[in-house]
């Protein structure tokens, strides 16, 4: 009998996207429960960030864009504003009344663009004001309103996710499969560990002891507890320690870089393995280059397309030092396209083999997905 075997598998935001979640960026940002509103810098600098293309932003876009930001600040002890000395001279006096005496009259200017940065709220006519909307919060800091602007991206992010529990996902989706595969090998007697970097919960629970294996690397919503940020950089100023994960009061996470060094096997789902998550691969990664310390490992990685694959082969030269063929000549390491497996099956029909020993139930899982595949390239063709 084989020895039992050390398997991680990571889930990335592609993982709940190949199962027909509507968990991508865009999808937030379009909901109600994105704080786009919101009176502070760090929310305006992403707003007019991709007004054009936020259909391509994801999650790692996001936390760059973060750093980005803060790196554009000028003086980061006063931070940035998005208010002006005479909008605020304004709100230190506006009331809802001021209108009626017109002593706004010759302001309008500064009232209407306020209005537009979301600090007052109006009816449609421009000299019919409501009234106070965000004023108190609007004069305090522009660092004191990016802090609680991550707040409420967090926030609306839990309860955008939330709204979307349940959602109907695909039942035969590749994402699924792969998971199904890896509790195989588990009830096997191969020792499994789960990491996510997704703020859902898995759609199954496989029972017997399977939500042990499974971690969630920055949180989940069903804790309300999520971590949102950029990666550390010591160039950061202490006010703004707070854009940082590692600087979130529920930073601690599982010990996925120990658990990476020692695995036999490591599977990695949908996730950029890019730079703000780069801290927990890159020594995994440079260990599997080093001749002198050869340990030959299985390492698949699923992406979706030739675009996505060129994006992790350049994350894989960075955290190598350019040893990229090194990687492949000292490991086992399989790129797997997600959207191209119903025309070139074999790769993950070889995956599926190699944790599932039952051959028939291989057949079925790859006749009802390259079933369902086809399906869907048929629609698509029809829809043209």
């Amino acid at each position: 009998m084989a020895e039992p075997r050390i398997i991680v598998l990571i889930l990335g935001n592609g993982f709940d996207l190949d199962l027909g979640l509507r968990t991508s960026y865009k999808d937030f940002w379009e909901s109600e429960f994105c704080p786009k509103k919101y009176p502070a810098p760090i929310i305006h600098h992403l707003n007019q960030r991709w007004v054009d293309s936020r259909e391509a932003v994801k999650w790692y876009d996001l936390e760059n864009e973060l750093l980005n930001y803060y790196k554009g600040i000028p003086d980061p002890s006063k931070g940035k504003d998005i208010i002006t000395d005479e909008e605020r001279t304004l709100l230190e006096k506006f009331t809802s009344y001021g209108q009626a005496c017109g002593w706004y009259n010759d302001q309008l200017e500064l009232v209407a663009s306020l209005v537009n940065k979301g600090v007052l709220l109006y009816d449609g006519n421009i000299l019919r004001h409501i009234g106070e909307h965000l004023k108190e919060d609007a004069l305090k800091s522009p660092i004191w309103r990016d802090r609680k602007a991550l707040s409420l991206i967090k926030e609306g992010l839990c309860k955008y996710l939330t709204s979307i529990y349940g959602q109907q996902y695909s039942s035969n989706s590749i994402a699924l499969n792969v998971l199904y595969a890896v509790n195989y090998a588990r009830q096997a007697g191969n020792f499994v560990k789960i990491y996510s970097f997704n703020y859902t919960e898995l759609p199954v629970d496989y029972g017997d002891g399977f939500k042990s294996v499974v971690y969630h690397v920055h949180g989940d919503c069903a804790q309300e507890k999520i971590i949102v940020g950029t990666r550390d950089d010591g160039d950061i100023d202490k006010n703004y320690d707070f854009l940082q994960k590692s600087f979130d009061p529920g930073f601690n996470p599982p010990a996925l870089v120990a658990d990476l060094l020692e695995a036999d096997e490591v599977i990695i789902f949908g996730h950029s393995i890019g730079e703000n998550d780069r801290q927990y691969f890159k020594a995994f990664f440079k260990q599997q280059t080093d001749y002198s310390r050869p340990h030959r490992k299985d390492i698949t990685i699923f992406t979706l397309d030739d675009s996505s694959e060129v994006e992790i082969k350049r994350s894989l030269q960075a955290m190598t030092d350019n040893n990229l063929s090194t990687l492949y000549g000292l490991n086992q390491l399989n790129i797997i396209k997600t959207s191209g497996i119903a025309e070139n099956p074999a790769f993950f029909r070889q995956f599926l083999t190699e944790h599932i020993s039952d051959d028939v139930q291989v057949d079925v899982i790859m006749n009802q997905l390259l079933k369902e595949k086809l399906n869907v390239n048929q629609q698509a063709d029809k829809s043209k």
